[in-house]
């Protein structure tokens, strides 16, 4: 029994003992919990601050990105634009090249000088085939003010043949929807 007198007798001493716990003890305690908590709340006030900006700086990332992929779909485009402007500046000035050698072509009459001249023919023919450069067709067909310059108009003895070209003076040229030189042409009434 002296055993069991001993535990009560130490409960008793534990109990006395956090019963002897100070009023400042305790304030001081509270005080600590206080500032901890406070600490806590100011921790989570940065993170949420800190989980805001990085949210802001993903959404300015992601704006940007969008921004640097319409400039280089715009400069890819204007790239193009210029270069197929290029082209049909250069095509422009190889063209009246092209009429001068037809017309070279029904002048000479010795064999050999038209088979040279007709291969540099169809050598510039070709390349004008190469960059997409075609001929307007216009013989035969109905004028159209955005293909053919009509600069002389005749009266037709065939009713069908009204409102159609019946001569071409200079062929007409085009890239693409881009003309390069209209159709100067004659044009049946």
């Amino acid at each position: 029994m002296d055993e069991e007198n001993k535990t009560d007798g130490q409960c008793e001493e534990n109990a006395v003992d956090e019963g002897d716990v100070s009023e400042t003890e305790t304030i001081s305690f509270t005080d600590k919990i206080a500032e901890l908590e406070e600490k806590l709340k100011t921790a989570e006030t940065e993170l949420e601050k800190s989980f805001e900006k990085v949210k802001n700086l993903n959404t300015m990332y992601v704006r940007l990105q969008a921004d640097f992929d319409n400039y280089k779909k715009r400069t890819a485009d204007q790239l193009k634009n210029m270069r197929g402007e290029g082209i049909a500046e250069a095509m422009i000035k190889v063209i009246p090249i092209a009429d001068v050698i037809g017309n070279a072509l029904k002048m000479i009459t010795d064999e050999k000088v038209a088979e040279g001249v007709n291969m540099i023919n169809r050598q510039l023919n070709d390349t004008l085939e190469a960059f997409g450069v075609e001929e307007i067709q216009a013989l035969g067909k109905p004028f159209d003010p955005t293909l053919h310059n009509a600069i002389l108009r005749v009266p037709s003895d065939d009713p069908e043949m009204s409102g159609n070209v019946i001569e071409v003076f200079q062929k007409g040229y085009r890239m693409g929807d881009k003309i390069l030189r209209h159709s100067v042409v004659k044009v049946a009434e």
